[in-house]
């Protein structure tokens, strides 16, 4: 028993001091992105209405904010885990917009003088994210990942040719360490989108630090037990 709880503790070091550099697995289909979750995702729809102008360049679960045009944004129209924000800009730099071929709203931001790139920032490092996004954002996005160890990645994605329809990118790292995300369209006029993108897809968090720390103190008191019960 004592061997078998020395290979447990084992493995848990060896997954902590795991190398931090991830690698990114990109998705085109999202019934292919989620097969390979091990948990249900978390799914924001940007509510059913349109919200705009977001003028605190915020928005996450505790936004109350009344708006220009819409309904007031409450606390909980947005799901809990991540945090969408960018620079504060003139008029309609940070929106929820509805049209009739988004899934209720979605997100997106004018293209301002200095751009006005959409950040993603998780409550804790997550496994996976998504998106859906169409011409919108250009004929192609920019998209930084950051992770909580090692160097961030930059990636770029052509944009379908149409704003009829909304296409999925999906993205899972080996290491389930997302911290956040920047993402950045490529329009070329200013009454063009910054960004676009409607059912952002996240997956569930990592343990925390703490709950490994649960983990091996149940381990190692589990061998005391054992060592106990030996006693004569």
């Amino acid at each position: 028993m004592q061997r078998s709880v020395r290979k447990l503790v084992g493995l848990a070091a060896i997954t902590l001091a795991a190398p931090t550099h991830a690698t990114l697995t990109h998705f085109s289909e999202r019934q292919a992105f989620d097969a390979v979750l091990r948990a249900p995702a978390t799914v924001e729809r940007f509510t059913d209405d349109a919200h705009f102008p977001i003028s605190t360049g915020v928005l996450n679960a505790r936004t109350n904010l009344v708006v220009d045009h819409g309904t007031p944004i409450r606390p909980g129209d947005i799901r809990p885990g991540a945090t969408y924000s960018t620079a504060i800009g003139r008029e309609f730099f940070f929106n929820i917009d509805w049209s009739g071929t988004s899934d209720g709203g979605f997100l997106d931001g004018f293209v301002q003088p200095n751009g006005n790139p959409l950040t993603v920032t998780f409550d804790r490092p997550v496994a996976a994210f998504g998106f859906d996004t169409n011409r919108y954002m250009g004929s192609k996005f920019d998209l930084t990942v950051r992770f909580t160890h090692g160097p961030d990645q930059i990636l770029s994605y052509a944009t379908e040719p149409t704003f009829e329809h909304w296409f999925f990118h999906g993205f899972v790292s080996d290491r389930r360490d997302i911290a956040s995300l920047v993402i950045e369209g490529d329009s070329q006029h200013f009454s063009s989108f910054a960004f676009a993108l409607d059912n952002f897809t996240f997956s569930p968090p990592v343990p925390e630090p703490s709950a490994w720390a649960l983990l091996l103190g149940g381990l190692c008191a589990l061998g005391g037990m054992t060592r106990t019960r030996r006693q004569p």
